[in-house]
């Protein structure tokens, strides 16, 4: 009679252990979550909610914008849309979160290398940071992920 309780004790054991590493925000990269913000900034435009992709801090430009600046402000920081082509992307590990770097065409033709910083802020990954580096040619572009700090001269 004990020994069917401790399978069942180990399979709920298994499935609840499981079941926690397959929660999506743990597994969630950088990546991930700036697909889900060019997602949500197709489908919705400029009105997406961007207190979902970025943290308060990060947020704070848009919070203080008036009325009449507002919809400028979320264009210049609706950062999936800096680029008409994504070639290739980096991701690392930082000390405060995760760095994403993205090497692309921008909307006017110049390659670029975008920089993003995310920290963890209401348990998922959110912007708090980037920086557009362009540069000369797409031989040019930074070939490993930076945090913004590490692109700014």
């Amino acid at each position: 009679m004990r020994r069917p309780l401790t399978i069942s004790s180990i399979l709920i054991t298994i499935l609840f252990t499981s079941g926690c590493a397959s929660n999506p925000a743990e597994q969630e990269n950088a990546w991930k979550v700036y697909e889900r913000f060019r997602m949500a900034l197709e489908e919705n435009g400029i009105e997406a909610d961007y207190s979902t992709f970025f943290t308060d801090h990060a947020y704070q430009d848009i919070r203080e914008a008036n009325e009449k600046d507002r919809p400028y402000v979320k264009e210049m920081l609706a950062y999936p849309r800096y680029f008409a082509s994504t070639i290739e992307y980096f991701e690392k590990n930082a000390a405060s979160g995760t760095c994403l770097t993205i090497n692309g065409i921008t909307l006017h033709g110049d390659a670029g290398s975008l920089s993003i910083e995310f920290l963890k802020e209401d348990g998922q990954l959110k912007m708090n940071d980037a920086n557009l580096l362009y540069v000369d040619s797409e031989a040019s572009f930074i070939g490993q992920a930076k945090c913004p700090d590490e692109t700014r001269a």
